[in-house]
């Protein structure tokens, strides 16, 4: 067996660091995201019933938008990091002034955690009104906000839709996570009518031994993706999903 020498080790070691720090890039420039409203409502708040306003983020930081639109109520805002409450709030005095534009508080690290927003009037006899955004970002343009499982009988479809994807393109998984059968992947895309168009170059057949289809449909429009047992007698397990991509 040829002995490599140390020159000859230092070279490779330089090569496999570049493979690695490609690929790297190369998976960055492929995982995109889009600014997105994880969670909105708006209300009003009595004394005795707070509001209480949770979501889990799908993205390292989450801005919490937040203004008063009526009442007199002196109002403080909590903030919970899974049930840890933080040291940022909000407060708004007594009386009918309304600050003008949103209140903000940002929040890093957050991928996967849950943010809790608790709205405590603190007057006994007045209301506070407000509108409330959590934003944040996610890479699923999905309508579900995320991946979509299932079971497929014979002759039977599955139809998911998707947001507009603020990238040029989406990119369309499908994968088999169970059984036998053949199936038929088909694209539409929304025209700006509101009807659908289908796009037949990107049909897409994933065979009884094949995994995994993973696709880039280019277009930044609403999409619906159906997935279709074509088979008899044979199901398929999937797993659905659609994501922002260059």
């Amino acid at each position: 067996m040829k002995t490599l020498n140390t020159k000859q080790i230092m070279n490779i070691s330089k090569l496999a660091l570049v493979a690695f720090i490609f690929s790297a890039f190369t998976f960055q420039m492929q995982a995109q995201s889009c600014a997105t409203t994880l969670k909105s409502k708006s209300g009003k708040v009595y004394s005795a019933n707070p509001a209480t306003i949770k979501t889990t983020s799908s993205s390292n930081q989450v801005t919490v938008r937040m203004r008063k639109t009526a009442g007199k109520a002196e109002t403080q805002v909590n903030f919970y990091i899974d049930g840890v409450q933080q040291s940022q709030v909000l407060e708004y005095d007594n009386g009918t002034y309304i600050p003008s534009g949103w209140q903000t508080r940002t929040f890093p690290n957050m991928n996967g955690k849950e943010i809790k927003v608790k709205i405590v009037n603190q007057s006994v006899a007045n209301t506070f009104s407000y509108q409330l955004q959590i934003n944040g970002e996610r890479r699923s343009v999905a309508s579900t906000g995320g991946p979509v499982d299932g079971n497929l009988v014979g002759q039977t479809n599955k139809t998911i839709y998707t947001n507009g994807s603020c990238t040029p393109n989406t990119r369309v998984i499908v994968r088999r996570r169970g059984g036998k059968a053949r199936a038929n992947i088909r694209v539409w895309e929304k025209r700006s009518n509101g009807t659908w168009r289908r796009l037949d170059q990107y049909n897409q057949t994933l065979e009884k031994n094949q995994n995994m289809k993973n696709f880039v449909v280019n277009s930044r429009r609403e999409l619906k993706v159906e997935l279709r047992n074509v088979s008899v007698g044979n199901t398929i397990k999937y797993r659905m999903n659609a994501l922002a991509s260059n």
